[in-house]
């Protein structure tokens, strides 16, 4: 297997003869990137390894899903969801109960707030597959700009310009729905 095949290569033997080496040379080209990017949200250099080798079993099991977009932030977009949801998960668990004597908050729930973020959530799921990354990296995985533009192959100031012209077509959008 040469180590100078492209990602699409690659992934084209993966997906077509199940060539586990092909895998591996993906893994190998990306895993820093995508330790990286775990180790910046996790802060914890065990919890980053073991994230990001999750992230590229997600990866693997769901390759056939891979709509041919820059693979190494594919599988950190991956690994940044996966690190979100344990460190949601350890906050969840760490929370302690509450005395029966604290007064609650008496904000009702806000049924249109709920579905305002519904809107935006099928919004952001709808975009391209390289805006809905460049959204997902900055917003949901705390991403600098100069490092999306980075793993994107394009200059910070592109990104930054794209960012805004993708705010604006989100807010359109909602903005059409109500």
């Amino acid at each position: 297997m040469a180590n100078n095949s492209t990602d699409i290569e690659l992934i084209r033997q993966v997906l077509h003869d199940d060539n586990a080496r092909a895998f591996s040379v993906l893994m190998q080209r990306y895993s820093s990137q995508v330790y990286t990017s775990a180790l910046r949200l996790m802060k914890d250099d065990d919890e980053a390894q073991e994230v990001t080798q999750l992230a590229f079993i997600q990866a693997y099991r769901k390759m056939d899903t891979w709509r041919g977009e820059n693979f190494g932030a594919w599988v950190t977009i991956i690994a940044n969801h996966i690190a979100l949801r344990l460190l949601e998960k350890e906050k969840r668990r760490q929370t302690e109960p509450l005395d029966e004597n604290i007064d609650l908050p008496t904000e009702d729930y806000d049924e249109q707030k709920e579905e305002r973020i519904r809107s935006l959530e099928t919004a952001v799921s709808q975009l391209p597959e390289q805006d809905r990354l460049i959204i997902e990296e900055h917003y949901y995985g705390n991403v600098p700009l100069a490092e999306i533009a980075r793993r994107l192959n394009q200059t910070e100031n592109s990104i930054k310009v794209r960012l805004f012209r993708i705010r604006e077509r989100l807010k359109e959008k909602l903005k059409s729905e109500n």
